[in-house]
């Protein structure tokens, strides 16, 4: 065979080896210089919340980096400081009158002598009733509720009310209604023995002192109702009874 030929045979072979690597070298080339010649962002991409400017952060308030050691003396509490608010917090709970615990107990005292009063005002009517009947006991619990009424009234006046807000209008509201109610006992007494003495006769609503025992009735119901509502918050409060007016 001539050599001419031989040759061409083999080009064909030569082509397809060589064909190959020259294409992979000419993608090779336009890889690296597209990524060369193209445009590089270094920043934060357009629209993202970092493009409002420098003062823009997206870390919380108050964070810091690790590096950042929180200095002691900030965190520890001025004597000077502390000294200074203890002082006026004990000056403005003295103004007040007092603690809570204080209060409460004066307000427990005000509850427990209601308790008193409860009892003998539960059993006045009954007593009226059997003196109007000519029951001679009914006199004898009149007299023993208007003793019990004098002994409430006198620990009303020594009750001390100067830790309650509004106390002293409290206190004097409930001396003023037992003062009423004892006036009304004593004068319903007075007409209870006078009339079983009498032999159960003459008027009963007529009579003097059993007018006077109505009267000073209604002057205490008016007392009592303000003393009330005086009263509400104060047991609400603490925990207390919630009196009513016919129950005083």
């Amino acid at each position: 065979m001539e050599p001419w030929r031989l040759r061409n045979r083999r080009w064909p072979k030569v082509a397809l080896v060589v064909a190959p690597a020259l294409l992979s070298l000419a993608l090779v080339w336009w890889l690296v210089a597209g990524r060369s010649t193209g445009p590089t962002h270094t920043g934060t991409p357009l629209g993202s919340a970092a493009t409002a400017g420098p003062d823009a952060s997206t870390e919380p308030a108050g964070s810091s980096t690790p590096d950042e050691t929180p200095d002691p003396a900030a965190t520890e509490p001025d004597p000077e400081t502390d000294t200074e608010t203890d002082t006026e917090t004990a000056t403005e709970t003295d103004t007040a009158g007092g603690s809570d615990e204080e209060a409460g107990r004066q307000a427990q005292a005000i509850d427990t002598l209601l308790t008193g009063s409860h009892s003998a005002r539960s059993g006045l009517s009954d007593a009226i009733a059997s003196v109007s009947g000519c029951d001679g006991s009914g006199a004898d619990t009149i007299a023993s509720i208007t003793d019990s009424r004098r002994e409430q009234l006198a620990s009303a006046r020594k009750l001390d009310v100067s830790s309650l807000s509004g106390g002293d209008d409290l206190k004097s509201t409930l001396i003023e209604a037992l003062d009423a109610s004892a006036d009304a006992d004593a004068a319903f007494l007075s007409w209870a023995r006078r009339y079983l003495a009498g032999g159960c006769t003459g008027p009963v609503t007529g009579d003097d002192d059993y007018a006077t025992g109505l009267d000073r009735s209604a002057d205490a119901q008016d007392a009592k109702t303000r003393f009330v509502e005086r009263w509400r918050p104060v047991a609400t409060a603490f925990g207390l009874t919630l009196w009513r007016v016919d129950q005083i």
